[in-house]
């Protein structure tokens, strides 16, 4: 694994509807990876752990639709599941026509990997950090009328939804940010690589790349073809799942993952959020 780590390029591709932006660690004689972001996040939040993947893999990561540069349609109300951010991610790979793709993703980036990967033989591995392992039964629930009175008390989507979406620049969310829980265990340099494409110019200072309706509508948006796809794929997969409070792996899906895909592996001593504070050992995981 590379000790220098390598500054990546920037792209946009475009799609009948807008465009498809993201970040590209250029190595044309190596296989190709795809990695695929969390709710609420981007590309370039994971630059430190993608960059040391760069000398194994000729490393993409895009920026999903309603997040970072993407410059893509979205529609709150009518997000019912991922399989939108799925067809972009396939998009993208029908039009870079390569074979032996390793599709990677963390949390939300996760599932859609698994999904994107459906019927195609264009994909070698599968790699998950974190995914989103709903229930069967709350899979299920989110496919019928009931949903919308249950999803509006999901505490992630009730956060998300009243989060601050405006500042007067950069340098007062950094401080307030870094003042947070939640970015307390995150690596140096990390926060940073974060709001470099979370945050754009807007009105008289800068505004979250998500906007929260759009972050809440994605945390809501649960019926997804997670388990039978993962079961058709399981050969080519390994997931890692932490031993943390904050797990989208929760424990009683952890012997039905283990059936189901090559390798299963649990981390101690990190969160959900372990690509941002274990980059080196998350990159290392990614690469085995």
């Amino acid at each position: 694994m590379t000790s220098t780590l390598i500054s990546p390029v920037r792209f946009n591709i475009a799609l009948e509807d807008g465009s498809l932006a993201g970040l590209h660690w250029p190595n044309p004689d190596m296989p190709p990876l795809l990695f695929c972001h969390a709710t609420g996040f981007c590309a370039s939040t994971y630059k430190h752990m993608l960059a040391q993947l760069a000398d194994q893999f000729d490393v993409y990561a895009i920026d999903m639709r309603g997040h970072g540069k993407t410059n893509l349609p979205i529609n709150p109300s009518q997000l019912k599941s991922w399989h939108i951010y799925a067809s972009d991610i396939q998009k993208f790979l029908d039009i870079e026509n390569r074979n032996d793709w390793t599709i990677a993703g963390h949390s939300m980036g996760g599932v859609t990997a698994v999904m994107a990967a459906d019927g195609r033989d264009d994909i070698n591995a599968v790699r998950l950090v974190e995914p989103v392992a709903v229930s069967s039964a709350l899979n299920l629930l989110a496919r019928t009328p009931l949903w919308e009175w249950y999803k509006a008390k999901m505490p992630l989507v009730k956060q998300a939804a009243g989060r601050r979406a405006t500042w007067a620049d950069r340098d007062e969310v950094i401080k307030t940010y870094s003042r947070k829980r939640l970015f307390s265990s995150w690596a140096p340099g990390a926060l940073e690589n974060y709001l470099e494409d979370g945050l754009k110019a807007g009105g008289d200072g800068v505004r979250l790349s998500c906007h929260p309706e759009w972050e809440a509508a994605t945390f809501g948006a649960l019926a997804n073809r997670f388990w039978p796809v993962l079961r058709a794929i399981g050969s080519k997969t390994k997931l890692l799942a932490v031993r943390h409070p904050t797990s989208t792996v929760p424990a009683f899906a952890h012997k039905r993952l283990a059936a189901l895909v090559d390798t299963f592996e649990v981390m101690d001593g990190a969160s959900h959020l372990a690509p941002m504070e274990s980059p080196k050992e998350i990159a290392q995981f990614m690469s085995a």
